[in-house]
């Protein structure tokens, strides 16, 4: 398989990959900011968007797959500043791309989100095929980052991928997650104010499903799409949520009032995985009060429980 790189081990997703390539014998060298706590696989520092360091890379280190999990999170980081934010996550991407096409890389692997589609008229399923509508500067940068994707794949047959996810929650999440503020909140003996506004969805997809679908896509002879849903395949209220969290702090209280913050609420309905559940074997199989337990567990060991 050769030498994988991922980006933002610092992260949820690309820590929780880098890991679970590691512990299946592969070989990792991971890329940040700064390295992980512990890291225990080649390390490189990386201040996207900095192309050179893309090369120096994929050549020191004889990288055949990238998975680009660096980068802004979500519109809640770097809010006021939406230049540095796009070029971080666009023209990260871009040199990316290229530096991959240069170097003949097999397969690139990279994170879009569930808000390149913007707000949608209905709750509908929303399939691949939905045009990509943002209505903020992140998902703008997301739906631009899939053009190029697919701009390469069609020009330079770059075989380029990108997961168009959902709410992704698990350990690892310090950004905004309403399953770890109901953990911590229920651990303190807190109450979650929550605002619960009506036309939109939750969709929470635990870390360890969304690893799952990245592996498969690693494999170099599985032809591809050029984007995937992944996400729960279904809308989840926020009840249904509450029980789950629960059912691992059963101290967890919540007051839904309007002007709470919202917390991962999306104006579309379920993202449709029949694709990801085709091409890539995916299954979302962790349930949310599983995925709030090993939640709880991360929170308690950080002592913040």
């Amino acid at each position: 398989m050769g030498t994988t790189l991922v980006t933002g081990v610092n992260g949820l997703i690309g820590a929780a990959v880098a890991r679970r390539l590691c512990g299946e014998g592969r070989r990792v060298v991971g890329m940040d900011r700064v390295p992980p706590p512990g890291c225990s696989y080649p390390f490189l520092s990386h201040d996207l968007p900095d192309p050179q360091r893309w090369h120096e890379a994929i050549v020191g280190h004889h990288v055949s797959a990238i998975v680009h999990a660096g980068g802004v999170s979500g519109p809640m980081v770097m809010p006021d500043a939406p230049a540095r934010a796009l070029d971080i996550n666009v023209l990260g991407l871009y040199s990316l791309l290229e530096a991959a096409r240069i170097h003949n890389v097999r397969r690139v692997v990279w994170f879009s989100s569930i808000l390149a589609y913007g707000a949608q008229d209905d709750l509908t399923a929303v399939p691949e095929a939905r045009p990509l509508l943002p209505d903020t500067v992140y998902g703008a940068g997301k739906a631009a980052g899939e053009a190029l994707i697919r701009g390469y794949r069609a020009e330079h047959g770059l075989d380029a991928v990108a997961l168009r996810v959902a709410s992704c929650y698990g350990p690892g999440r310090t950004t905004s997650c309403l399953i770890r503020t109901l953990v911590e909140d229920g651990l303190n003996g807190r109450t979650t104010q929550v605002a619960d506004p009506a036309g939109v969805t939750r969709q929470h997809v635990f870390v360890e499903d969304v690893v799952d679908a990245v592996c498969v896509a690693l494999e170099p002879s599985r032809p591809l799409a050029a984007a995937y849903n992944i996400g729960p395949g279904e809308a989840q209220t926020l009840p249904q949520l509450v029980d789950a969290v629960r059912e691992a702090v059963p101290g967890v209280q919540l007051q839904v009032t309007a002007d709470a913050p919202v917390y991962n609420v999306f104006p579309l309905g379920p993202l449709e995985v029949s694709a990801a559940r085709r091409d890539l074997d995916f299954s979302p199989s962790v349930p949310l009060s599983v995925g709030a337990e090993l939640t709880r567990q991360w929170v308690t060991a950080r002592g913040h429980g």
